[in-house]
This record gives structure tokens, sequence and C-alpha cells, in this order.
């Protein structure tokens, strides 16, 4: 009976953590806005994964390491103390700022997942996920016919809000070239790059690829990849003009390859679309620094939790404020300064470095695994550096959990290859037998 009690609490520990990653990593914003609104709203993730991170906390056997457990709660330690004396100030904003320092504990849930069900299991359940999100990130240009039921703490969104899925079906689809084959590899991979001209997200234009050659990298296989992306980008180009042809818009504009063109262009500070956003991240970027630098204090500790780092000229769609410059690693260091900034870097260093490390140091189904988790993590940290995903579920859920799985499985003992003989044989060794006639007690010669 305890062995039955024990095995069903796992199963509910394990189905508890595939609902928090699939609906972060499915539903987007739509799960950023589940939970139970009040003065101080409870979104659904936190409700999920504080008591998984709690049992993770417990069980020494599945403990994370103590130098990433450190910089880990020292931040979240830095972090509790700006809100004591923010949220007087600040109020709800500054819980709102507080996001990244709480969910990066997700880090634990998935250090706890490979340690406690092996590699396999979690190769397995990450195939259905990455499959559930393709089939879901296909989906975008009717999701707006597909709206759900209409939820939100702060403000209504709905369920389906397919903001935030792009970045996972980037992270998750390159799942294929870790364990694809075939045309399954060729194919999700001619998916992925496709989409992007349904996404229009220029961090994605510049991540797929880095991904992609971070992914032969670790794996030590840069010219098989390259090879694959002749007859993807094949695929790509096809998908491409199948949308263009039936005027589908993505999320910027007409689904074309003129106007992807011109959107690249805008990175190299060419005009074209929404090349405006790009100033303004600048100009964000200049002012921040300079808000930071205002005194010595603000430098070494930030400027707290709460104050709009966008300085009022940034207005969401739906008219709300926008606070954060749009670059995840620039609001760390104005809100905590180069002692938070340290903090997180350590944090994320300490994870990233063990993962890579493993995962070019074999070819087994454990260095695979490390090296899709090191190529995943990258998306989600490179966008981090001009989108605001790590304030959000759908950001954080997937980036920490991938962290903590890559980081368990760098530490799983290597496996080593013997060669079993039937039983019975005998084995000639001229040098061996030679030494041990040596020892034996010959006659005096005469």
């Amino acid at each position: 009976l305890v062995g039955a009690a024990s095995l069903s609490l796992v199963n509910v520990e394990r189905g508890t953590t595939l609902l928090l990653v699939g609906g972060a990593t499915l539903l987007g914003k739509g799960w950023a806005n589940l939970g139970i609104p009040g003065a101080v709203p409870l979104p659904i993730t936190e409700l999920l994964f504080i008591p998984l991170a709690g049992i993770a906390l417990l069980v020494r056997r599945t403990r994370l390491e103590p130098r990433v457990l450190v910089p880990l709660v020292l931040f979240a330690l830095l972090v509790a103390i700006r809100v004591v004396f923010d949220y007087p100030v600040w109020g709800i904003y500054a819980i709102r700022d507080t996001t990244a320092a709480i969910e990066a504990f997700i880090l634990l849930v998935g250090y706890r997942a490979i340690t406690r069900d092996g590699v396999d299991y979690w190769i397995s359940r990450c195939r259905y996920l990455a499959v559930a999100v393709l089939i879901y990130g296909a989906l975008y240009p009717f999701l707006d016919n597909i709206k759900g039921p209409s939820i939100g703490l702060q403000r209504q969104a709905s369920l389906f809000d397919p903001t935030g899925v792009k970045f996972s079906v980037i992270a998750f689809g390159i799942y294929f070239l870790a364990f694809g084959k075939g045309w399954v590899r060729l194919g999700s991979l001619g998916l992925v790059t496709g989409l992007l001209g349904l996404y229009q997200a220029r961090t994605l234009y510049i991540m797929l690829p880095l991904a992609v050659l971070a992914l032969g990298w670790a794996r030590h296989n840069f010219g098989r990849i390259f090879m694959q992306m002749v007859p993807a980008l094949a695929i790509a180009f096809l998908i491409i003009s199948t949308l263009a042809s039936a005027a589908i818009v993505g999320s910027e504009g007409p689904v074309s390859t003129s106007f992807i063109s011109s959107h690249l262009k805008t990175l190299v500070g060419e005009e074209g679309p929404n090349a405006k956003t790009i100033d303004a991240r600048q100009d964000f970027f200049s002012q921040t620094i300079d808000f930071v630098f205002q005194s010595p204090g603000t430098a070494i500790v930030g400027v707290g939790l709460g104050p709009d780092l966008t300085f009022g000229q940034w207005v969401g769609d739906e008219g709300q404020l926008v606070r954060n410059p749009h670059n995840s690693y620039l609001e760390t260091f104005a809100r905590t300064g180069f002692l938070g900034f340290g903090l997180w870097m350590m944090l994320l260093l300490s994870c990233v470095i063990p993962i890579a490390q493993r995962a070019r140091s074999g070819s087994g189904p454990v260095e695979r695994f490390c090296g899709w988790t090191f190529a995943g993590s990258l998306v989600y940290l490179g966008v981090a550096g001009a989108q605001p995903i790590l304030a959000f579920p759908y950001g954080t859920v997937p980036l920490f959990f991938l962290l903590g799985m890559g980081l368990a499985a760098s530490r799983l003992p290597r496996q080593t290859t013997t060669t079993t003989l039937p039983e019975g044989t005998l084995l000639f060794r001229p040098r061996a037998e030679l030494d041990s006639a040596k020892e034996l007690p010959w006659p005096s010669r005469p």
C-alpha cells in the first residue's frame, strides 16, 4: 500500500509538471492570464510550480546542486528585500517585477524531473510536447477565429491568445534535429523555418539559425546540419509561397518573401516595417543606463521594482502601460544593480556551461538531450535581449525547465561499454601469462 501510494503521488507530480510546462508553452499569453483574481492576483503558474519546487527542495536526492542553488537563492533574497522597500511606493507594479526571480525556481522542477525519472522518460514526453507545439503554432493564422473563453487576472484576454507561442515553436521545433530521423528531421526544420514567415519576429530571424548552429556545434555535426538546411529552406519557401497565395496575414504584415526581406533589413538600420521599435529600444537603453547611474547606490543595488523603464513613452495595443524596456538583461540590471545582475548571470552560466560541455562529450541519448536543451534554452535567452519574455510564464517556464532538465542530465553518470564473454571462455594473453610464470617456484639452476 505504501508503495502504491508513493507511485500515485509521483504520478500526480509528473502530471502537474506536464500541465505546468505544457500550459505555459502552448497557451502563451492565455496561460499567463489564468489564476485567482484579487488585490494580489495568484497566477496558475505559481499555484502549480511552488508546491513542485518545495518537493524538489525537501528531497535531498533531487535537490539542485549548491553552485546553482546559491546564486538562485541570493538573487531571490535580493529581490525580496527590494519588495519590502518598493511595494509601499509602487504597489502592485513592484510585485509584478518579481516574476523572473520567483519563476526561476522552476529550475528545481526540471532538475528533479530528470533525477527522479531519468532522461528516457522526458525525451518521450518532450516529443509529445514538441509535436503539440508545432501543430498549435501552425494554426497561428486561424487562432483569431478561435478565441475561446475570455479570462484575465488584471485585464481580459483570450485563453487561446497565441502571443508567446512562437518562441516555443522554435525552441521545441529543433527537438527533432536532435532526435528526429529522415523526413521527420527535414520536415520539422522546414516547417519551423516556414512559420517564421507567419510570426515575423526579428529576434527569431536571428535565433533560429543561431540555435541550429549551436546544436551543430554541441553535437560536432556542423556539416550534416548545413546540408539539411538546403532542403529545409526549400520546404520553408514552399510554405511561405502557399500562405502568400492564400493572402494570409502574419503578425506584422502580409506573408511574402518581399515583406520578410524588408523586415530583415531593419536589423541593419534600414527603413522598413516597425523600424521605429528598434529606435525606441535604443532610446530606452540609453535612458535606463542614465537612470541607473544617477548615483553609486542605484548602480550597486538598482533603481528598484516598479519604476517605468520606458519612461511613459510606450503604450500597449490595449492601452496598458508598458514598463519593460524590452530587454530582460537591461531590466534585471536596472532593477537590481550590479549586485543582482552579477548573481543573475552567475545563475544562467552555471546552468548553460555544464549542459554544453556534456552535449559535446559524446553521442548517446543523454548527450543529444543536453544538446537540445542547450540550443532550446539559447532561443529564450537570445530573445530575452529584445523581448520581455522573462516577465511572462511563456518565457520563464520553458526556459528554466529546459535548463533544469539539461543540468540534471549533464550530471548523470556516463555509460561505459563493456564486452561480456560466454561463461567459461579462456583468454590467452601472452605477456600476462609470461609474467605469471616468472612467479612460479621454479627449481634452482644446477
